[in-house]
């Protein structure tokens, strides 16, 4: 089970980011066995809340996650192929802008904030506000894996059984 504190301060990153970027709908989520998990969002869509899950090719995280690249998109609707994309049929996106969350080098998952109305040009500033954004997730998910002092993992114990 996720670490509540973790989804505590993703609602905090991307309730910033929503603000930062001018983009209503902010997502961290986790990525595995073809299926695309949201961590935290921040958005008024119904059926997008936390915890819901999706398949992965039906995301356009999908793309950031076999690219393990930043994209952005600023108008789906103008992107040759894009229009007959499954969540674009369900849910018609214009403004996307994507990145992997790495975690024992591998994508984790995604931080990615995005818009039903078109949206002026990412710059390279917002990139690298997104990828900080992710790279600060990584940062929480390897604290989480550190073992605690004390903590021995359940892989030996500190002192020997007691002879009796």
């Amino acid at each position: 089970m996720l670490h509540q504190q973790l989804r505590k301060s993703c609602h905090s990153l991307l309730d910033e980011g929503v603000e930062r970027l001018d983009l209503p709908v902010g997502i961290v989520s986790h990525i595995y066995n073809g299926l695309y998990k949201v961590i935290a969002i921040n958005s008024d869509m119904g059926e997008l809340v936390d915890n819901a899950i999706f398949p992965l090719e039906k995301t356009y995280c999908r793309a950031v996650y076999e690219s393990q690249e930043t994209l952005a998109i600023t108008s789906i609707d103008g992107i040759a192929g894009m229009r007959l994309h499954p969540l674009y049929l369900e849910l018609p996106l214009e403004a996307y802008l994507g990145t992997p969350i790495m975690h024992k080098g591998r994508v984790w998952g995604t931080v990615n904030f995005s818009s039903s109305k078109l949206h002026a040009a990412f710059t390279d500033r917002d990139r690298a506000l997104v990828e900080a954004y992710a790279a600060t997730v990584s940062e929480w998910l390897a604290a989480m894996d550190a073992p605690k002092l004390g903590d021995t993992g359940g892989t030996f114990a500190p002192f020997g059984p007691r002879d009796s």
